[in-house]
Formats: C-alpha cells, structure tokens, sequence
C-alpha cells in the first residue's frame, strides 16, 4: 500500500501567501469600516442638531409677526444682518405652555464656534423694538436667563450667514442667488421675502471648514 502523498513545499508556501493577503485584505475592510463609522458618527452629531435648527427657524419665518395683520401689525419687527437675525414670531418651541408672542434672536458666536437661539415672551408693545440688553451677544446663558430669556445653543459650528431678497428685489438671475441678496435688512413697515441661510461645519479633526449649500425660507406664508 503506497503512503499519500503529502503537500508540497510550493503548495505549503502558496497557502501561507494567500491566508496572509486573506488576513490584510480583512484587516484593511474592517479599519475602513471603522474608521467610515467613527465619521459618520461624528457628522451626525453636527448634522442632525443643524437640521432641527433649519427646521425651527423655518417654522418662525412662517408664524412671523408682519405688517398689515390687524392689530398684531404694531408687534411686527425685523432687524436682520449676515450673523444675526431678531424678529416676532407665535411660534415658540422653548418652554411649554407659553403661547403668545415671542421675540427671538439668532446669532453666531465666534468666540466659541457656536450658534445661539434666544426667546423671550412679548407681552407689551415698548417691549418690540427696545434695544437689547448692552453685551447681549458675549454675555452668558445664565446671565441672559435672569433677563427672561431663554438660550439654546449649537456647537460645533465654524460660521452663520444669513441673506435677504426683497419684495422689490428686481427680476435676474440673482434671485435664485442668495449669495448675492442684501446681507442686510431692517425696515419697519416690510419685510424680506425669502432668506438665505449658510452654515459652515467642521470638516474633519484637520479644523476643515465645510460650507454647506444655501437653504432658502420663505417668510410669512402662514
């Protein structure tokens, strides 16, 4: 009875070599899937806070306060620049139960890299278009919180622009072009028809800045 054949010392080497590219082609998918993860993970915790505040904002553009609504028209006011928005609003997500009028902010603090949300209730007319309290944008949560205002905050931000077209803005082009609309608007008697809105995310662990597309809103539809 003849003895089996065994492996032959080119056969043992070819089954080494392709175990071997067996075990980096693995290694290499699952750093990829890893790494593919820990970045998702890290966007998403920019992403989905940034997409809740698009959506907020959205909402008080179209509840806002605006002239020619009856006896709510003495409450309208708009005061908007490229890092900073201010206007009345019925719709108001911060603290449950308080209906009414509501006076909101929007800014970006650059100190920080983060953007913030004020609300505060409107109950008189002199409460509209009073001045801010003096260092409003640097002061802190709590402080604002003893002014009646209520803060929320979005970090991880590296810039806010906002833009406004005009009622009379002229037919062109630059219509669809919110980088091109007014990077400013306050007048007491009208308001913007649209605005655009940028913010700029951190790319990567580099400090990347990532801007992200323009979001159009539209004012006062409701």
């Amino acid at each position: 009875m003849k003895d089996s054949p065994g492996f032959t010392l080119l056969e043992v080497l070819v089954s080494i070599t392709l175990i071997a590219i067996l075990v980096v082609v693995l290694s290499m998918a699952l750093r990829s899937g890893i790494s593919s993860y820990t970045r998702a993970k890290e966007r998403n915790t920019t992403f989905f806070p940034v997409a809740a505040f698009e959506g907020l904002l959205c909402r008080q553009l179209e509840a806002i306060v605006a002239p020619g609504m009856g006896d709510l028209s003495d409450f309208s006011f708009f005061d908007g620049s490229d890092d900073k928005l201010i206007f009345i609003t019925t719709y108001g997500p911060l603290g449950i139960g308080r209906g009414g009028l509501m006076k909101v902010v929007y800014w970006f603090n650059d100190d920080d890299d983060a953007i913030y949300y004020a609300q505060k209730v409107v109950v008189r007319k002199k409460e509209v278009k009073e001045d801010l309290p003096d260092g409003f944008y640097s002061a802190s949560i709590e402080e604002l919180n003893k002014e009646g205002w209520t803060v929320a905050k979005l970090e991880g931000v590296k810039g806010l622009t906002f833009s406004y077209r005009g009622a009379k803005a002229q037919s062109s082009e630059d219509d669809f072009t919110p980088d091109k609309w007014e990077d400013k608007f306050s007048k007491s008697r009208s308001l913007p028809i649209e605005i655009g809105l940028r913010i700029d995310l951190e790319k990567d662990k580099d400090k990347e800045t990532e801007a992200k597309e323009w979001v159009v809103l539209p004012v006062g539809i409701l």
